[in-house]
């Protein structure tokens, strides 16, 4: 039996549909690693939409205020996922994101690394200099061998980080030896 011919509305409300369903995973999975919810779901709106959106387009679409657009709006700026930029002969910005999914995942995880990460290594580092002789007690030594195995891991993630994404040329080499 042939394929019966759909309409412009049916696809587009299986469209809505799906790009619905990512939107609130691609929030869920994000408010798990600690990205405010919001922020993720603008993202995942503009990174399954084929056209750039305006401010009003993403805030009808999710039913957020124009408050919380704007300022989701400029931390995925911030964080280099989307651009903002004006048509000719528009009057509105319009918003749509940046690169392809490995560029974007690239960048995501640059920016993670020093917002987190750094200041994590930073604080360690601190509270090693700081920390009582490791003879000074067993408490002492306990907490410097914690502090110092916590260190070298992060360590490890940095040394991993410099290989795999330091560029997007060197993360997709990893990639490309990873798919075969």
């Amino acid at each position: 039996m042939p394929a019966q011919p759909t309409s412009d509305s049916s696809v587009n409300e299986q469209l809505e549909a799906v790009q619905d369903q990512f939107i609130l995973e691609w929030g869920r999975m994000s408010s798990n690693w600690g990205i405010n919810r919001t922020m993720a779901q603008i993202h995942a709106l503009l990174l399954v939409s084929a056209s750039p959106l305006s401010m009003d387009q993403i805030i009808d679409r999710l039913m957020i205020s124009r408050g919380n657009a704007s300022m989701n709006l400029r931390d995925l700026i911030d964080w280099g996922v989307i651009q903002r930029f004006r048509q000719p002969g528009q009057r509105k910005d319009t918003y749509e994101c940046r690169g392809d999914v490995l560029e974007m995942f690239a960048r995501v995880v640059r920016e993670r690394k020093r917002r987190e990460i750094d200041p994590t290594v930073g604080a360690l580092k601190e509270c090693i200099a700081s920390a009582p002789d490791r003879s000074a007690s067993k408490e002492a030594e306990h907490l410097s061998d914690r502090l110092e195995s916590l260190l070298e891991v992060f360590t490890i993630i940095d040394k991993v980080f410099q290989q795999v994404f330091v560029t997007d040329a060197s993360f997709r080499d990893t990639i490309k030896m990873f798919k075969g």
